[in-house]
């Protein structure tokens, strides 16, 4: 794209309603059924297939790192809540964490403690075994951090 390319108009089309993703890789850990809480020890393998080996290039430059997952026994949950009681308020499942969301994304932001070929050890993440892994970032303060931020009652 050379510098001209930037002002000239440009009309987004129609963003898709249904999008496909493929797994990058998977979660390995002793984890084998979901849990609300007790993650904070865990530690996993993210296992990320062979060809986006080279992907991984100076990510283990970095100290945390940006996981995210498809939470697939989610998407099998019987209920699809539009609520979740948190705290004793109804709370809308857009404002909690819980896995029962519409898409049922995972989101964490995890130490990373070592890049082995194409293995990611890290600690913390809150995925069974088996999830699969979508994306990788490495987490910069600079986005990511926000100290400013506040949740409901604290």
């Amino acid at each position: 794209m050379g510098l001209l390319d930037r002002f000239r108009s440009f009309e987004r089309p129609d963003p898709p309603e249904r999008v496909t993703l493929e797994a990058i890789g998977f979660v390995r850990n002793d984890v084998a059924k979901p849990r609300p809480h007790g993650w904070d020890s865990v530690e996993s393998r993210i296992e990320v297939r062979a060809e986006h080996a080279g992907r991984l290039r100076g990510l283990d430059e970095y100290s945390h790192v940006l996981v995210v997952s498809y939470l697939d026994l989610a998407a099998e949950a019987p209920e699809k809540p539009s609520t979740l009681p948190v705290e004793g308020v109804e709370t809308g499942i857009l404002a909690t964490r819980s896995q029962l969301r519409p898409n049922h994304l995972g989101v964490a932001a995890v130490p990373l403690l070592a890049v082995e070929g194409t293995v990611l050890r890290v600690r913390g993440l809150d995925a069974i075994d088996g999830t699969p892994v979508l994306d990788l970032k490495p987490y910069l303060p600079r986005y990511d951090a926000h100290p400013d931020a506040t949740i409901p009652g604290e």
